[in-house]
């Protein structure tokens, strides 16, 4: 019989932790929707062929195709053994499965229908899993080329410029005044890059410690919702998950209610989060969606009629799935469009400051060739 317990502190799994929590404010996942939507589909594949819980977490955790949840399906399989249920063995392992699946899990397995439960998670998470593709491949161009253009212009700063500046300063010449100033910029980075580097890293572990108190989040997600273009993308974006997790939360059985808590926790803007949650009350108090939704400034005054559409016809799941079908489609236009307007204009920006280099360098070897 023990006397006494003593929890044992692992220094290490508290540094993992942390380290882990601050790449996490930074929009980081252990996980990839497709890793997510993988597991939901062969799970929901194997449940339909008659396999057993345990006996699919077993197989699962030895797929090559989703070798990021290999472990936490192998832990998840331990505890599932020992007489846990599933959605409590997922809701101990927050960082490797999202709320919402844990959360639809827990239904699933109350109403018997745990395989259609994770086939409409298979489907929900494959949805967000191409429009998070189509972003990153809209915006992979122009951030290719920024950081080439980078790299070019370190490289000639640093370490092409000063070699003319020795050839000038030995035969007694002034450089232009331009020249000079990227001159003097290239050698304090050549000098200080060290300072320069332990400043970035105190000023990014600033912002991210300031991101996780209550202040600093709600400023980071008014810039996010206020920024100017890119807010109008992100507004839609969040029209978008909000519709496609409530529809798929009502479509697995989820009241509204529920449902709305639910979305409230998995929503990742605490600005919207809050109105959600006045959405909610507004719902235990016998109130419509439609009237507190509309109060939101930062949701399209479309989602809201739809959704009056939607309950006035007694179609609220429908009507919110083809919404969002249709603002995954705008977010998708209007990163294509703005992917279409940013590369010319990098291209000009970076040319423009290639060609200023390319100017500072060549304008002295023309003063020399003048005394020659």
């Amino acid at each position: 019989m023990p006397i006494t317990l003593n929890e044992h502190v692992d220094c290490g799994l508290n540094v993992r932790n942390r380290i882990l929590k601050l790449f996490q404010s930074f929009g980081y996942r252990p996980y990839s929707y497709r890793d997510i939507m993988v597991f939901c589909r062969q799970f929901s594949t194997m449940l339909q062929a008659g396999i057993t819980i345990l006996q699919a977490l077993k197989i699962l955790s030895t797929q090559s195709d989703i070798t990021a949840l290999n472990k936490p399906v192998r832990e998840v399989a331990t505890e599932v053994e020992r007489g846990n249920s599933l959605a409590a063995a997922l809701r101990n392992r927050p960082n490797s499965f999202p709320l919402i699946m844990t959360n639809m899990v827990e239904v699933g397995e109350a109403g018997g229908a745990l395989d259609t439960v994770m086939e409409k998670m298979a489907d929900h998470f494959e949805k967000l899993h191409d429009l998070q593709e189509k972003i990153r491949s809209a915006i992979l161009y122009p951030v290719f080329i920024i950081c080439v253009a980078l790299v070019v212009m370190a490289v000639m700063v640093v370490f092409v410029l000063p070699q003319f500046a020795r050839i000038f300063y030995s035969i007694g010449m002034d450089m232009p005044f331009y020249s000079r100033l990227l001159l003097m910029a290239g050698t304090m980075i050549r000098e200080n890059w060290f300072l320069l580097l332990l400043f970035f890293f105190i000023l990014v572990t600033s912002l991210s410690w300031y991101k996780q108190t209550k202040k600093g989040r709600i400023l980071y997600d008014l810039i996010r919702l206020r920024f100017p273009l890119f807010g109008k993308i992100y507004r839609y974006d969040l029209s978008a998950r909000f519709t496609r997790i409530l529809s798929t939360l009502l479509a697995g059985g989820v009241p509204l209610h529920r449902a709305l808590d639910l979305v409230d926790k998995t929503i990742d803007n605490v600005i919207i989060s809050k109105s959600i949650a006045e959405i909610s009350a507004a719902i235990n108090r016998g109130e419509s969606i439609a009237g507190p939704l509309q109060k939101i400034k930062y949701f399209p005054v479309l989602l809201s009629e739809m959704v009056r559409v939607g309950e006035e016809t007694g179609a609220l799941e429908k009507t919110l799935d083809r919404t969002a079908v249709f603002y995954e489609r705008e977010v998708s236009y209007f990163v294509e469009r703005l992917s279409t307007i940013l590369e010319p204009v990098l291209l000009l920006i970076v040319g423009g400051f290639i060609g200023l280099l390319v100017f500072s360098i060549l304008s002295p070897m023309y003063q020399i060739f003048e005394m020659i």
